[in-house]
């Protein structure tokens, strides 16, 4: 039997406002995945307890089997555990040799020495070439590529020889060609001892690669699913009704009335050129699984970085890159994953009204009475939030709120196309049959609808929008 190296028994924290239980159980050289669903969401509440932001305020702690109180378990994870995250590949300036050697672990300034030493060893060399990483330790980290810098996440947990690694959603930024050469250098952590927690919203890739899955539901740990219960057990646990692909690709494909978007030869750096169209009422998926695409596109139209070459035309017009721009916010709206978010689409400080006001004012026109068009829009909006909340700031609504009011607030502006970088991710599951409502009741308005996310297949599986599914169409792309 491997050693055991944490335990936790009924561990209870709070978040938001809200009480979570969770139990964890993990030994030596085990992966472990973590299905988080519901009102959990991977990367936030049950994670914040690894990363020092929410701490177990009740239940029994155990490490290498001996009993522990809650800050020695914070004191463990801070000194044994690593984790590794889209949010971490943020910095500008740190080289790959900080990366590894001032952000790898604490310790004393003497020991530091010793540590460049080994980075430089020929044991060290070797486990480079085999997960396939170049030694380049001047290199700046931000110019290395996603799967690279995951590489390299791992490799630090090995150099370290850290008892735990937790990695967050690989499934929504890798590609699974990337996920194999990631999961090969995993084994060699493994091998060493240490134990790996993989939180993921993708069963497939679970089923493959760990030993056990623990099951996330209603804020609490319900189940420990093992190897020969993986199948469709998840989804009987969790009370979905899966959809067989059959059903899917029999639902009728929708014929719009015209074209909204074409764009030909559409090419941004590092990216193969965008051949397609997009109807009226059409609800188009572009498949981005490492980041790359919706990086890049975002940044065209929310950083001001021009396309290289290639067509874009609206309506049958073509736009230079200055024009599209200036549409943005009545002819183009914009929805990122989270309307919350410093680079959200919301005011958070103003009140729902104001929000409303602010976009539709320009497009009415001078000669549109104020007063007027405030007591109109107040008298359509009541008809799906309450008329004390819009005048509240929106800062004071919850986050399934300001999502629904995001989308509702594009429902009223009614661009001719609607731009939706990765609407799924990050949200709780309970959440996606709302956007897909919303998505559907833009596309109504004839809007063409232009979704750029990691995956659609699981959402499609579970959903019971049928308009959704007729309307929604893959536009070929790279990894398709």
């Amino acid at each position: 039997m491997k050693e055991e190296l944490i335990r936790v028994e009924d561990g209870r924290f709070q978040s938001e406002g809200s009480e979570y239980q969770f139990d964890l159980m993990i030994s030596r050289g085990e992966c472990i995945g973590i299905y988080v669903d519901e009102h959990v969401t991977s990367g936030t509440a049950f994670l914040d307890i690894f990363k020092g932001y929410s701490h177990i305020k009740a239940g029994k702690v155990f490490l290498y089997g001996l009993r522990a109180g809650s800050i020695e378990l914070e004191r463990w994870i801070t000194q044994n555990s690593m984790i590794a995250d889209k949010f971490r590949f943020d910095s500008k300036e740190l080289t790959v040799c900080d990366f590894v050697i001032a952000l790898g672990k604490p310790i004393p300034w003497k020991k530091s020495k010793y540590a460049k030493w080994k980075l430089l060893a020929k044991e060290t060399e070797n486990m480079l070439e085999q997960m396939g990483l170049l030694p380049l330790w001047e290199k700046k980290l931000s110019s290395l590529s996603l799967l690279d810098y995951y590489r390299l996440s791992v490799f630090r947990a090995w150099f370290w020889q850290s008892e735990l690694l937790i990695l967050d959603r690989l499934t929504e930024i890798l590609r699974w060609k990337d996920l194999e050469q990631l999961m090969h250098c995993v084994q060699f952590l493994l091998k060493q001892g240490s134990a790996v927690l993989i939180c993921d919203m993708d069963e497939k890739f679970l089923y493959q690669y760990v030993n056990r899955v623990d099951i996330i539901k209603n804020r609490k740990t319900c189940y420990r699913l093992y190897p020969e219960e993986f199948d469709d057990r998840l989804y009987e646990i969790l009370g979905w009704k899966r959809r067989s692909k059959s059903s899917i690709s029999h639902v009728e494909p929708w014929q719009g009335e015209k074209v909204i978007l074409s764009v030909s030869g559409l090419t941004f750096p590092m990216m193969e050129p965008l051949n397609f169209q997009i109807q009226s009422g059409e609800i188009a998926f572009l498949q981005d699984e490492n980041y790359n695409t919706v990086s890049q596109i975002r940044d065209c139209f929310l950083g001001e970085q021009n396309w290289l070459s290639g067509s874009f035309c609206l309506s049958g017009k073509s736009y230079e890159y200055k024009a599209v721009l200036k549409a943005i916010g009545s002819e183009i709206g914009i929805q990122i994953e989270r309307p919350d978010r410093p680079s959200g689409v919301l005011f958070d400080k103003l009140t729902a009204l104001d929000n409303l006001s602010a976009c539709l004012l320009p497009k009415a026109g001078r000669h549109v009475i104020r007063k007027n068009l405030m007591t109109s829009i107040m008298d359509e909006a009541s008809k799906w939030f309450g008329r004390e909340a819009l005048l509240r700031p929106l800062n004071e609504w919850t986050l399934p709120e300001r999502l629904r009011f995001s989308y509702y607030k594009w429902y009223l502006v009614n661009p001719r196309l609607l731009i939706c970088f990765f609407p799924f991710a990050g949200q709780e599951s309970e959440h996606h049959e709302m956007i897909i409502d919303m998505l559907v009741t833009c596309a109504r308005r004839g809007m063409a609808i232009w979704v750029i996310s990691s995956g659609i297949d699981a959402i499609c599986e579970k959903t019971e929008n049928k308009e959704f599914l007729q309307r929604l169409h893959y536009i070929d792309s790279l990894y398709r």
